[in-house]
């Protein structure tokens, strides 16, 4: 008994003092870096060239807005697409600030979910679909709730806006 309590209080004090996982690659966004910075460029990013997926859609990765993690779009935009005025790294308010909000949402779990004390924003993810545009996915929050940060763009001008 004694060594459970000990292992437990081990875990709690390492969650406490953000030893177990970094908020940087679980998908959580940082506070944005001053005006005058520059993020630095991703090796991952930078090594990585655009590739073609299965069905013929251009997919490449980008730094998120604040060069904290690494986003994803999938294919070219449609001729006068809403989706050109966003960046991956912007919160789920400001996008549908600008664009509006989806016909339909689907929400998903990822893997990350089912590790053991994570309390990571990137446990789950939901995918909202626009009519003739695509769709946008976000994180899914914090253990609390709370809104999404876009991760992810697929352009698709023959989406029909629903799930």
């Amino acid at each position: 008994m004694n060594r459970l309590l000990i292992a437990l209080l081990a875990t709690s004090s390492l969650l406490a003092a953000g030893c177990v996982s970094n908020p940087l690659k679980s998908g959580e966004s940082s506070p944005a870096p001053a005006a005058d910075s520059k993020p630095a460029e991703s090796a991952k990013t930078a090594d990585k060239p655009a590739t073609t997926t299965a069905d013929g859609k251009a997919h490449r990765y980008v730094k998120s807005r604040d060069g904290t993690f690494d986003g994803e779009i999938w294919g070219s935009p449609a001729k006068n697409s809403k989706f050109t005025s966003l960046q991956v790294g912007m919160s789920q308010g400001e996008v549908e600030g600008k664009i509006g909000r989806g016909t339909d949402m689907r929400t998903y779990m990822t893997g990350k979910a089912w590790i053991p004390f994570y309390f990571g924003t990137d446990g789950h993810r939901f995918e909202t679909f626009y009519k003739g545009q695509g769709s946008l996915i976000y994180t899914g929050g914090g253990v609390g709730g709370g809104r999404g940060v876009l991760v992810g763009i697929n352009h698709d001008a023959t989406e029909d806006g629903y799930q």
